[in-house]
């Protein structure tokens, strides 16, 4: 479908621009930008496994425009962050202002456990959010197959005899 890929083409785009923008007026250096063209229903997708398998060294950021570009099926969503958090390396999300506070220069330990526990939580909650939209999405395309197949199983028969049929037993 030319236009779906067009729609994806922009998408890409506009987030490539965004994070563009955000590490310029942050003054942060970008490196690598890694695109993935495929779904993000699950992390079998062969840019992604490079990206976490070869790129990504321990006091990398690795910045997502939503976190619905990184996953989402909640469950896999929430382990590859904790992944990620494992390997050293640090996630921004541009949607969710929690990620992009760098907790580690905090001094108040207590403050900076409050800090982490809500970006936990907003992450786990726009990660159930993404898997959502997911699910109504292919709920809704459920229902137009079903709309399709039923369209196809119910063709009308005109009379144009002008007699009364016999009905079908």
């Amino acid at each position: 479908d030319p236009i779906h890929e067009a729609q994806k083409e922009q998408h890409l785009d506009r987030g490539i621009q965004e994070i563009e923008r955000y590490c310029n007026e942050h003054e942060m250096a970008l490196t690598n930008i890694f695109t993935d063209q495929e779904t993000g229903k699950n992390f079998n997708r062969p840019r992604y496994t490079v990206l976490v398998e070869d790129v990504l060294r321990p006091g990398d950021i690795l910045i997502v425009t939503e976190l619905d570009r990184l996953g989402r099926n909640k469950y896999d969503t929430m382990q590859q962050i904790q992944r990620i958090k494992n390997m050293g390396v640090r996630l921004m999300v541009l949607e969710l202002p929690t990620t992009l506070m760098d907790l580690s220069v905090m001094d108040n330990a207590m403050a900076r456990m409050m800090l982490e526990t809500i970006n936990n939580m907003m992450l786990e909650l726009y990660a159930s959010m993404a898997q959502a939209e997911l699910e109504k999405k292919e709920k809704r395309q459920r229902e137009v197959e079903k709309q399709k197949t039923f369209q196809m199983e119910t063709i009308p028969v005109f009379n144009t005899s002008g007699t009364n049929p016999a009905p079908i037993p």
